[in-house]
């Protein structure tokens, strides 16, 4: 699964392509079955798509589907925002300031790939961070494609990858101080900043995170 999931983040599968299991299996030197049980994995992850009657192709996203894909992503990230501010401890914190050194490394390093694995890591321990394993799974089907999408669209216009560490820091600064509303509003600019140079949309025009999703916010469970 990792060497077909590479080759998607860095462009050598693009979207819409189609992912045959007998040419894959012969690719990588492994059985049919194995790729079969791959692409079964990255389906529920959101990097492929089962298309009947044209089998499985990487996950192409039109252009409405990723504004819907945003809106969701920001209503529901920043429920999981506040609710981690409100859990925090300082463990989760050490851990998140790892995983932003390993956003900044593959930074430094100008590996597209590997900035995209790592700032996926960084938002996924936010998500757990909030202790709602549903929450939980919903973000990570819905938000892997766009990582995906991002991370193909940095390394072929070359972007400089050093903002992308300048945009998580806010992050981890109003995590730090259990702010709920300074986190929600962290991971807000930080979907503006990273979304505007792609994708034309209005983030103004989203409604504000409702008081309704915010159900059990007064929970104090350590991260699952």
């Amino acid at each position: 699964m990792e060497a077909i999931r590479h080759a998607i983040f860095a462009g050598a599968l693009q979207p819409g392509d189609p992912l045959q299991e007998v040419r894959l299996a012969r690719q990588y030197g492994v059985s049919q079955t194995t790729v079969r049980e791959a692409l079964t994995r990255l389906e529920s992850a959101g990097f492929v798509r089962r298309v009947p009657n044209m089998g499985t192709l990487v996950t192409h996203l039109s252009l409405d589907e990723l504004r819907e894909h945003l809106r969701l992503r920001l209503l529901l990230e920043s429920l999981a925002a506040g609710e981690a501010a409100r859990r925090m401890t300082p463990e989760a914190l050490t851990e998140l300031s790892i995983r932003l050194d390993a956003i900044a490394r593959a930074v430094e390093a100008n590996a597209y790939f590997e900035s995209a694995i790592a700032d996926l890591d960084f938002h996924r321990w936010i998500w757990q961070c909030a202790g709602d394993r549903t929450l939980f799974r919903v973000l990570d089907q819905l938000t892997a494609p766009l990582f995906a999408f991002i991370s193909i669209r940095r390394s072929r216009g070359g972007e400089d990858l050093k903002r992308v560490v300048l945009s998580h820091q806010p992050i981890l600064a109003a995590l730090e101080k259990r702010d709920s509303e300074e986190a929600r509003q962290a991971i807000r600019a930080h979907i503006e900043d990273s979304y505007l140079h792609f994708v034309r949309f209005d983030f103004d025009a989203l409604p504000p995170v409702s008081a309704a999703l915010h159900l059990g916010a007064e929970k104090t469970r350590p991260p699952a």
